[in-house]
């Protein structure tokens, strides 16, 4: 990109923009205070939004860093919650909140609950309590002074909701959409069961996703009491921990018996212990994940779905904004109505993030259509869309990965986005289609689809050397004295995708630098110019991929398959006429090369937050869900990817009269 987002400045006068020092970062609830940029205060404030937008509570009966006093000493509590209106007293004290770094365990000396336990105890009308660091824990402190001797501390599932005496066995219409602290939440609940439940990360991770399918089919399909929530006595015993594990059982034979094909072992169960299992669905039951933004949740998945990545095979997690992007500009390249029509396949599909990229963007089509045929009424509209959107998913989205854990986290991933579930195959699209299991060629096949996206493995220690293999690939032989011997896989997948292509299809395809610089591999570029046509070429940042411990330079390449009379009048030609291609240098993608986010800042270092209206979803009075509007201040993410996006849009209105461009 030829700006530099670090050079971006913002006016006293301008109400739009707000400019924070840098090492300081915005309060949440007290408006115009700056704080320290610190791990445990993004954790502290993280928490509190979550306090007003999750739990309900008014944001003026909060009190970050309240002093209360402790014998001849004072000591600052991390967020107190004062009963509605009452005065900021300690004596007014409901409920206090320890906020930890996420690496903090509750075990520890200095700031684990054992702390949050001595707060309470000075704060005589105060009480519930709540510890969020590696984990969340809430207290209840026991009122009968009898009781209180043995143990002045309860174990809660969590802190009542605003206007409830205690936490309690949910109805639907008490769940909240989650908002951002999502993400979180998935994680603690990740680290929970490889922590405590002695499960490795891989194992923890599909167990969490099995809970939430269950969610998902609980929200779904239950009436009155929800079967997925925990009470605190239920929390407390062993017990009603097992009354929690026999509910989720039976929500979980219900999952297998609608997702047969992602859970076609018999016999398969949870594999938690009682105690990991109430944990988790205390953690998760307040939400309504059916009602959460897709956003929300594919940035929850993302949190915890890079377990699944598999080094060894050269597999890596695919970040969200690159499949954004490769999937809205391939998109953009059709006209409007022809995106519902569009058969979609990701020959390498790993966790299925292209896929589920191209489910929300189809979705936000249908959404708009539906919305506009019912004049905006949400509630007739929702059961249509979700019609449209299965059966769109059933006849055009398709995937393919040769590891078997990476299609169930697929499955799992596309059905927690709206359900594209279906046609996610397990089989090595490398192979001769005539080796792929049968229901496999039944619905994949070459030169039968209209768009491919893919990241494919890569890496010159995974070399695909069979010649039952290689045999079936042009680019062994092209331009050599003598057959290749081997090739890397993702110089093969570049053949494959062309192949899997109808005439005249496009694709976009994740690719190392090297491909498109490396003289050694001119004769690789001369091939594919010989059978597409490039449309773009988008050089992505070196932290593109850090998240997956790998600074591999990377690219993101747009190509369209030549029709069969492309090829034979330029094969007449002699030469392929001069044509425009979209070219693009992302400079930044959102984060730095240790993972940390990274935010647009002012020549001096100062952190721009933007002051916009947000809509979020939420229930009234009378447990309806409304839209309601909401002033933020947010961060503004120095991730230049949807800006491409932007331009390759512009340049497409500049230049409609492509030589490629039959759809335009």
């Amino acid at each position: 990109m030829s700006e530099n987002p670090s050079a971006v400045s913002a006016s006293q006068n301008d109400k739009t923009f707000l400019l924070v020092p840098a090492g300081k970062i915005r309060c949440y609830v007290h408006n115009g205070i700056l704080r320290n940029d610190k791990p445990e205060e993004h954790v502290r404030q993280r928490v509190a939004r979550s306090l007003v937008e999750e739990y309900g509570y008014d944001k003026r009966d909060l009190h970050i860093e309240f002093s209360i006093k402790m014998g001849s000493r004072r000591k600052g509590v991390d967020i107190a919650i004062f009963r509605s209106g009452a005065e900021h007293r300690q004596e007014n004290i409901y409920i206090l909140v320890e906020a930890k770094r996420e690496d903090i365990r509750p075990t520890d000396r200095k700031e684990g609950v054992e702390q949050l336990k001595s707060y309470l105890a000075a704060c005589i009308n105060a009480k519930w309590g709540l510890w969020v660091g590696s984990e969340m824990l809430a207290l209840e402190k026991e009122t009968d002074p009898e009781k209180a001797l043995r143990q002045p501390f309860l174990e809660a599932i969590d802190i009542p909701l605003k206007g409830e005496a205690e936490p309690k066995r949910l109805q639907f219409s008490d769940l909240v959409p989650a908002t951002e602290g999502l993400r979180s939440v998935f994680k603690r609940c990740h680290d929970y069961l490889h922590v405590n439940g002695n499960l490795g990360k891989e194992k923890a991770f599909f167990e969490l996703l099995k809970l939430i399918f269950c969610k998902l089919q609980d929200e779904q399909e239950t009436s009155g009491t929800l079967e997925f929530s925990v009470s605190n006595d239920e929390r407390r015993s062993e017990l009603g921990q097992r009354k929690v594990k026999a509910r989720i059982a039976r929500l979980f034979e219900a999952v297998k018996a609608r997702y047969s094909y992602i859970f076609p072992t018999k016999g398969e169960e949870i594999e938690l212990d009682n105690r990991s299992l109430a944990y988790t669905v205390a953690e998760l039951q307040k939400f309504s994940l059916l009602e959460t933004a897709s956003d929300i949740k594919g940035e929850a998945y993302e949190e915890i779905v890079s377990v699944t990545s598999r080094r060894d095979h050269g597999a890596f997690f695919t970040p969200r904004n690159v499949c954004d992007m490769a999937v809205a500009m391939t998109l953009a390249t059709y006209p409007e109505q022809k995106r519902l029509k569009l058969r979609i396949l990701d020959p390498a599909c790993g966790t299925g993030g292209f896929l589920r990229a191209a489910l929300i963007q189809v979705k936000a089509t249908i959404t708009a259509q539906e919305m506009n045929k019912y004049r905006g009424d949400r509630e007739k509209s929702a059961p249509r869309i979700a019609e449209r959107l299965k059966h769109y998913c059933d006849v055009h989205i398709f995937g393919i990965d040769k590891l078997a854990e990476l299609v169930r986290a697929a499955q799992m991933n596309l059905a927690f986005h709206g359900d594209g579930s279906s046609n996610v195959y397990h089989a090595n699209s490398l192979l001769p289609p005539g080796e792929w299991p049968a229901h496999v060629r039944q619905d994949v096949s070459l030169s039968q689809f209209d768009i491919v996206f893919t990241n494919p493995p890569f890496g010159s220690k995974l070399p695909v050397d069979d010649p039952h293999i290689l045999d079936r690939y042009d680019l062994v032989k092209y331009e050599a004295r003598a057959p290749r011997a081997s090739l890397p896989p993702e110089q093969l997948f570049v053949q494959r995708c062309i192949d899997f292509l109808r005439p005249g299809g496009r694709m976009a395809i994740v690719l190392p630098d090297s491909i498109l610089s490396n003289p050694g591999l001119a004769w690789l570029r001369r091939w594919v110019l010989s059978n597409a046509w490039v449309i773009a070429s988008v050089d992505l940042p070196r932290e593109m991929f850090a998240r997956s411990d790998t600074h591999t330079m990377t690219a993101v390449l747009v190509l369209q398959k030549f029709t069969a009379e492309e090829k034979r009048h330029f094969k007449e030609l002699g030469s392929i006429p001069p044509y425009k291609i979209f070219m693009s240098i992302a400079e930044n993608c959102g984060w730095d090369l240790r993972g940390n986010p990274r935010y647009v800042r002012t020549p001096e270092g100062e952190e721009i937050l933007q002051r916009a209206t947000r809509v979020v979803t939420g229930r009234d009075e009378h447990g309806n869900l409304v839209e309601i509007e909401k002033e933020v201040e947010e961060p503004l993410v120095n991730d230049q990817l949807p800006t491409v996006v932007t331009r390759f849009r512009d340049w497409l209105g500049m230049y409609p009269s492509q030589p490629w461009s039959h759809d335009q």
